[in-house]
């Protein structure tokens, strides 16, 4: 994120507290009392942006004529700004560059507004305004353009400073952003801009909190603290919810997901959300043929990851807490969800199901050789214990059959082998059928968070033949993320539409880019509140 050019005396940069977010509505031009003004500008076209030079001419003259004005560059994330003169009553202008017309994407759109928020924020100003004009003036769609306004304006003042003692002293109140808007718009359009406004502020809410959970330390996000957040969800949004411990998921059958926590059987919790409980029972119930069929959501929540007995090397280890980035996303998600309501085509039911624990090794501990049973029946022999997120997904996948669903996803950091394929911004996206993948690299690329279509190759599924088992854990070292998701795929429901998103990469940023800070993204909740809106029904 850019910031502004350095300012003598510049205090310290404010900071944003847990639980607060920015204050964004619409507002109407003359009624904004605001410090500053956003303007777009593209690269080399200060003088072909309406918003800015209508602005301009009305301004009494202090900022028109001005060379600094006229030069700005305007290449992508450049930042300007512009006070006016004592005793005017004018808001500062801040210029923020969008880069090249062509080819313009609404992440440029993402990435212009961090900048100006950031720079806002540094110059501790509290209030500011963005003219509709304005996003206009960026040729993209206007609800388009609010919906991604908003999601970066909230994901980029996010900090995660709870657990610092050292610290700025907190804002009063949370920043305000006003989309500023003129009265030539219909009731219709009105309506419309004001579901998207809506929609955005719900899923930079869920973002926000699929961060603080990756962010926090395992000594605190710990299974259960996973399953507190999780009722926490269900009482404040009417969601169902049922929490297992170790020897009611062990009653289950789910054996692939027990060897994992058999280290430290308190740690274990199995968390299942239900977003229509009143539709059929819950966890130990299967659903009834005549219930509504959900869309099915699973999230790996381990924890900390040390490997087990396939101990990890120490460095970096510290990010293994991160590793729980799958289940952050799908409890982001059903922060969204919740806060959508029945608006918004958010009218389907969902069930997540988030296995956790972490993976340690010990006295008890799980071993390479080992021969499990999982709930499906199949039985798998162990050959690496720091390829345990498979072992928890598999039973949760076939546990899913239960719902008879309409398609399951799921979302986890896999395998450092996807990193090394797709980078560390690009999730790797396996489905059956592949058009699923498809459709989620378009959403991807619309909501910034990137996928790439994997191949499920039915040539590569005899390396997970095991000698004394129905199948191992691993296959060859080349091409492990596609091993990885052949594995998965043995135990998806016959006949039942599945994508697995591998987000090792993009879960979690060493440092700060688009999203903002160093930390967790909250990859993954956009994809799912976009997907299940587009998820067909059931033909």
């Amino acid at each position: 994120m850019s910031m502004c050019p350095p300012i003598a005396n510049h205090p310290r940069q404010r900071s944003i507290q847990p639980g607060e977010t920015m204050d964004i509505t619409f507002q109407s031009q003359g009624e904004f009392a605001g410090e500053a003004l956003f303007f777009f500008v593209f690269e080399k076209e200060p003088e072909k942006t309406p918003g800015l030079q209508t602005w301009l001419a009305a301004q009494g003259g202090w900022l028109s004529g001005n060379p600094a004005v006229d030069t700005f560059s305007g290449k992508a994330k450049s930042v300007r700004y512009f006070f006016p003169p004592s005793g005017t009553a004018s808001p500062a202008a801040i210029l923020v560059g969008l880069g090249g017309r062509k080819n313009f994407e609404p992440r440029e759109l993402r990435r212009a507004v961090a900048s100006a928020v950031g720079c806002a924020m540094d110059l501790r100003m509290t209030e500011f305004g963005l003219n509709g004009q304005a996003l206009r003036d960026t040729g993209l769609d206007l609800p388009l353009a609010v919906e991604e306004t908003t999601c970066a304006a909230m994901t980029s003042v996010y900090r995660f400073e709870r657990l610092k003692t050292e610290k700025d002293e907190p804002p009063s109140q949370p920043p305000k952003l006003r989309i500023l808007m003129d009265d030539q718009i219909d009731d219709q359009a009105d309506a419309r801009l004001k579901d998207r406004l809506d929609k955005s502020l719900a899923t930079g809410h869920g973002l926000n909190l699929a961060r603080d959970l990756v962010n926090m330390p395992a000594n605190l996000a710990t299974p259960e603290y996973l399953a507190q957040t999780a009722r926490d969800l269900a009482a404040r949004y009417g969601f169902g919810v049922e929490v297992m411990a170790a020897d009611q998921i062990e009653a289950l059958g789910m054996g692939a997901f027990a060897a994992v926590f058999q280290a430290n059987r308190d740690q274990a919790r199995l968390i299942i959300l239900d977003s229509r409980p009143s539709v059929s029972g819950l966890a130990g119930q299967s659903a009834s043929i005549d219930a509504e069929k959900p869309l099915v959501v699973i999230g790996k929540g381990i924890t900390f990851d040390t490997g087990g007995i396939s101990l990890k090397p120490s460095q970096s280890m510290e990010e293994m807490k991160g590793d729980m980035g799958g289940a952050a996303a799908v409890l982001g998600f059903f922060e969204a969800h919740g806060r959508l309501g029945q608006n918004d085509g958010n009218q389907r039911r969902i069930v997540g199901i988030i296995p956790c624990t972490e993976n340690l090794p010990g006295p008890k501990a799980v071993k390479p050789g080992d021969v499990v049973t999982t709930c499906s029946g199949k039985t798998v022999e162990i050959i690496n214990t720091d390829a345990e997120g498979r072992l928890l997904l598999c039973d949760a996948l076939a546990y899913g059959k239960r719902y008879n669903p309409l398609g399951i996803v799921d979302l986890a950091t896999l395998t450092g082998a996807m990193v090394v394929s797709l980078g560390p911004r690009i999730a790797g996206a396996f489905a059956a059928p592949q058009s699923l993948a498809e459709q989620v690299r378009r959403i991807g690329e619309r909501v910034g968070e990137p996928c790439w279509p994997m191949p499920l190759w039915e040539d590569y599924k005899d390396e997970l033949k095991s000698e004394v088992a129905d199948l191992k854990n691993v296959g060859a070292r080349e091409g492990g993320a596609i091993y990885a998701a052949l594995f998965l795929q043995r135990f998806v429901p016959e006949n039942t539409p599945w994508i697995h998103l591998d987000i090792a990469g993009p879960a979690f940023a060493k440092k700060k880019g688009d999203h903002g800070i160093a930390g967790g993204t909250g990859f993954g909740v956009r994809i799912l509140v976009e997907l299940v809106r587009e998820w067909p029904e059931e033909s």
